[in-house]
């Protein structure tokens, strides 16, 4: 490495042009056109969420892989929100609340990046990021949502497998959005 290249700091924070909003938002609604298909399996509520884990694993890690720019799990919560809330016609209040899902996985992309790191092109990396959104999705939607602001009473059982379940369905989500989004970036140059 020559000796300006080791002077240069790593740029970090990379603002986000209109391709990528424009893949975000695509993504967020793809994402979003899921919570029809759970409600076609609605009969076997509170697991017909599961859908919804895998498929937030899947487009929020292939966004991620697409689009390479810390803060992209933050922009697709807001994304999918939006559209949530505003189209779906979700109660503002639990909107606000699932914007939380992305800001963890955020946080590991930044500390990465700030190492040096490709995360984006790691497997592990992705795979981390999958954990921390699905620990944010079942602690705001299991734990907050449900029985505060819907006011589903399940008994805790229900309640720990579902957590378990949803942490499994976005971490496979995940490996499945890296390898897709992988294709993508590739086919896209």
């Amino acid at each position: 490495m020559t000796e300006v290249a080791k002077s240069q700091p790593v740029k970090i924070w990379r603002g986000f042009n209109a391709v990528d909003l424009v893949t975000l938002a695509a993504l967020a609604a793809l994402f979003r056109a899921t919570d029809y298909v759970a409600g076609v399996v609605a009969f076997i509520f509170p697991f017909n969420t599961t859908l919804m884990t895998i498929a937030f694993g899947i487009t929020a890690i292939c966004a991620a892989v697409i689009i390479r720019k810390p803060g992209v799990f933050t922009l697709f919560t807001l994304a999918a929100q939006l559209i949530n809330v505003f189209v779906q016609g979700e109660m503002p209040i639990a909107g606000v609340i699932m914007l939380a899902w992305g800001v963890l996985a955020d946080l590991y992309l930044y500390m990465r990046l700030k190492n040096g790191a490709d995360p984006f092109k790691s497997l592990r990396d992705m795979i981390i990021c999958s954990v921390l959104l699905g620990i944010v999705w079942v602690l705001t939607v299991y734990g907050i949502l449900f029985p505060v602001i819907y006011l589903v009473q399940l008994t805790p059982l229900i309640y720990a497998a579902l957590m378990i379940v949803g942490l499994i369905g976005v971490v496979v989500g995940g490996i499945l959005g890296y390898y897709l989004g992988s294709r993508i970036k590739s086919l896209l140059g």
